[in-house]
């Protein structure tokens, strides 16, 4: 294998992901997580006590808030919030809570790029700490063209400044389908479904990220849950 082709398959990879569950004493459940050196923690409260002016008979109201690391939200942390929710809202099972409303809120502790990836892969480990109802959970993954043309999956901020164009993309994990497509810059229609895919592959890795540490988090590992299936087929 050449160099560049080692180097082809490294820009194709995820940084290393983190989480730690619960450091918020006051909710239903939060998760501090992070990918490489972006870091954000999400929390959620619900069912609870909704406001007349947003009740409503039918489901839930979903409230969504996104706060920077420092100061007030900026326009571009209001266009990231309402990317969150238009994802919370597709994935929440809100008719379950009727005259309820279900909460979630997101700070961003460091950006070091994939910020809105992050978020919402943090949003999504969060609920389901929480235990709100979702139709599935989501994973999102960011990934940009360079000056180079090369493809750089989850790249750090640095990668960033001179990018051609960049993509986040949301995925359900029940039949894969996209719930989010962000993008910016010009890029060819070719260019955008070979990043699909790749974002696509990239996301299953999220997932077992997902399994992986709530199982852990339940106390079920992966070799708890083996040896239980060994002796369901020895009873057999």
């Amino acid at each position: 294998m050449g160099k560049s082709d080692t180097e082809e398959v490294a820009k194709d990879k995820l940084r290393l992901m983190k989480c730690k569950f619960n450091p918020l004493s006051r909710c239903d459940g939060s998760v501090m997580y992070s990918q490489g050196a972006t870091v954000v923690i999400a929390a959620v409260m619900g069912p609870i006590e909704v406001k007349t002016q947003s009740l409503s008979i039918e489901c839930s109201y979903l409230e969504c808030n996104y706060r920077p690391k420092a100061g007030l939200p900026q326009v571009k942390e209001r266009i990231r919030e309402a990317a969150i929710r238009d994802v919370l809202e597709l994935a929440l099972l809100s008719e379950i809570y009727p005259r309820s409303k279900m909460s979630v809120q997101i700070q961003e502790l460091e950006d070091r790029g994939s910020i809105d990836a992050c978020a919402l892969n943090a949003a999504c480990l969060s609920m389901l700490i929480g235990g709100l109802p979702l139709k599935y959970s989501f994973a999102a993954v960011h990934c940009i063209i360079n000056e180079e043309g090369e493809f750089i999956v989850d790249p750090e901020l640095s990668e960033t400044v001179h990018q051609q164009a960049s993509f986040t993309f949301a995925f359900d994990s029940v039949d894969g389908n996209l719930l989010l497509v962000q993008t910016k810059g010009s890029f060819k229609i070719a260019q955008f479904n070979d990043i699909e895919c790749i974002c696509r592959a990239a996301s299953a890795d999220i997932f077992a990220f997902y399994r992986s540490n709530i199982g852990k988090y339940h106390g079920r590992s992966d070799d708890v849950l083996s040896a239980t299936s060994k002796e369901a087929t020895m009873e057999m």
